[in-house]
């Protein structure tokens, strides 16, 4: 039997309740978040193609925004299904990290440290 590899090299992040992603094409909860990258859910149809520029992470009850984070996409999956009548689907889109800036990981460093609750 294979096992699969982990292959992250950061360690992940719960971040607060209420911490999102924002893109001109998708909006949705991070589910982790590292050094690394991060996961979040949304609602829609596959839109990896369209998420490959850049993100924001917001956590709106604490006034956060890092934008402008240049990102690949490493998957989009399926999550669930929509039903018949509503036709909207959730999936969990992982994204990399890009060539932040010494800014950007300066308020990643600190939004990791200060604004999650525990680490997987």
């Amino acid at each position: 039997m294979l096992t699969q590899t982990e292959r992250r090299q950061s360690t992940r992040f719960r971040p607060k309740d209420g911490t999102m992603v924002v893109n001109n094409h998708a909006l949705g909860p991070v589910m982790n978040i590292s050094m690394g990258g991060l996961s979040f859910r949304y609602m829609g149809e596959d839109t990896a193609k369209k998420i490959t520029d850049k993100l924001g992470i917001f956590l709106g009850s604490e006034n956060i925004l890092i934008d402008k984070l240049p990102t690949k996409v490493v998957s989009d999956k399926l999550v669930s299904k929509g039903s018949s009548f509503l036709k909207t689907s959730t999936r969990e889109c992982s994204i990399q990290f890009l060539d932040l800036t010494k800014t950007q990981r300066e308020k990643l460093i600190n939004f990791i440290s200060n604004k999650t609750v525990e680490m997987y």
